[in-house]
Order: C-alpha cells, then sequence, then structure tokens
C-alpha cells in the first residue's frame, strides 16, 4: 500500500506505530512549526490538530477560543467617539480630531522634575489622554486640577478617572486663580496646557497667560503643546525665556513650549 502523503512528509503529525488507529488530539506550542518541521520564528496562536491512524491523516485543524482576537475596548473606543464628535461639534476649540500619541505624552512628562511637584494645572484635558499619564506621576500627596471649557469632556473625565488626587472644573482657563481658590489651593507646581492658543484672540490668549504666570509658584513651569508656533512672541512677552522641543511622533507633529517663572 502506498503511504500518503502525510506518512511520507508529516513526520510531525505521525503517531507511535503502536497507537491504535484511532482520533487523537495534539496541540503545538506557538513556537513550534507545524509546516517546515522547524522552529518557527513567528510567535502564534497554540493550533490544535485532529488526525487519524498510523498515517497521521489530518481531519481538520482549529484554533482555540483563548488564542483568538482580544475583545474590544469599549472604553477606549467611547472616549475616541466622544473626542471625535467634540471636534465636530466645536472644531476651534480642538486642535485635532485625534487624540495626543503616546510619544507625545511622554515627552511632555519628561518636560517636569516630579519630585519637587505636588500640585499640577491641566488646561483642556480632554479625554484624559495626558491627564493619565500625570496622575501615574503624581505623588500620592499630589493633586492635579483639570479646566475643560467643554462640558462632555469635564463630565467624561469626572466619571470615568476615578483618583482622589484628580479635581474637574469645568471653566475657562483664565479663570484658573478663581478655580483654585474655589478648591482651597494656592498656586500650582506646574500647568499643562493642550488648548488650541492659535484660534483665541490675542486678548484671550493674554489673559491665560498672564493668569498662569500669577498662578506659578516660584520655579513653576508652564508646558504649552501646539501644531504651530503662533503662540511663541506672546509666551516670550509673558514669561521671558522659552525653552521650545519639536515632537514629530503624532498627528499632527507638534511643538512643545517650555516656560518658567
Amino acid at each position: 500500500m502506498k503511504p500518503s502523503f502525510w506518512a511520507q512528509k508529516g513526520a510531525l503529525f505521525r503517531p507511535h506505530p503502536a497507537v491504535q488507529p484511532t482520533i487523537k488530539k495534539l496541540s503545538f506550542a506557538p513556537t513550534q512549526c507545524c509546516c517546515t518541521m522547524q522552529r518557527c520564528v513567528r510567535p502564534g496562536p497554540r493550533i490544535a490538530f485532529r488526525f487519524r491512524g498510523s498515517e497521521g491523516r489530518i481531519l481538520n485543524w482549529r484554533v482555540p477560543s483563548q488564542s483568538r482576537r482580544k475583545p474590544l475596548d469599549r472604553e477606549s473606543l467611547r472616549a475616541k467617539w466622544i473626542f471625535a464628535r467634540s471636534f465636530l461639534k466645536h472644531p476651534v476649540m480642538l486642535g485635532s480630531l485625534i487624540p495626543s500619541s503616546k510619544t507625545l505624552v511622554t515627552r511632555l512628562a519628561q518636560q517636569v522634575n516630579w519630585d519637587k511637584t505636588r500640585i499640577v494645572v491641566e488646561y483642556g484635558p480632554g479625554v484624559g489622554t495626558i491627564t493619565t499619564e500625570i496622575l501615574r506621576r503624581l505623588p500620592p500627596d499630589g493633586v492635579l486640577v483639570a479646566i475643560d471649557y467643554n462640558q462632555d469632556f469635564a463630565n467624561y473625565l469626572s466619571t470615568t478617572l476615578k483618583d482622589p488626587r484628580l479635581l474637574v472644573a469645568h471653566g475657562s482657563a483664565a479663570d484658573v486663580e478663581q478655580i483654585l481658590a474655589g478648591f482651597g489651593l494656592e498656586g500650582a507646581d506646574c500647568v499643562f496646557s493642550g488648548i488650541p492658543h492659535s484660534t483665541l484672540s490675542a486678548e484671550m490668549r493674554s489673559q491665560i497667560f498672564e493668569s498662569t504666570r500669577r498662578v506659578l509658584r516660584p520655579g513653576g513651569t508652564f508646558i504649552v503643546y501646539q501644531f504651530t508656533g503662533a503662540v511663541l512672541p506672546q509666551l516670550r512677552q509673558v514669561f521671558g525665556e522659552v525653552d521650545q522641543h519639536f515632537e514629530p511622533l503624532n498627528i499632527l507633529p507638534a511643538r512643545i513650549f517650555c516656560c518658567s517663572r
């Protein structure tokens, strides 16, 4: 009797001669390649094979359910939907249709000396992309005040990020002094701003920058990230020297301005 194809080529699937012809199941580890009988360089899911008889004829194969695609992150989809919906409703209030990238978030956080930071303010937190990273680095006794003019974003942060250090305020960044006073706080060690300042009037920008300078403690830092350099002259007028950085790995590429009091 002529041996089958699998008897010739698929020694990996051929059982021991002593095994009675019956249906068997094999499960191969992710690093075992079942096609070339060599170790595969690509990790993959475990595959279960069923074969019959001493010739090792394959009946079928399947990928176990636990190795299949992971379930969708509903909370992440909800955040993206709220962000996109707000952009369509108020495009001037948001600088981009897409939240900041992880690379930009990390680059912004690196501008702060977290060992000496206790009170942080964030203008325009949106769905909390940068807020989450600030809370991760903030000391246990720190406080983060997130101020957003968009009621949808303020409600989303209040219901999603359950952290006792987070205080969410619905209002304007120009009123940061009154907002901090309302929370019983005096001054801030660091202020982040993701507001698209180039879409604001020069008068409103001036109010925000002047208010920010007054609430910053000595040695405090004001970190602004924008897609253009339109705010640079006014930042220099209020804060003097401004350190500049550029982050290309973001949609859109971002410019970072760091000001100190």
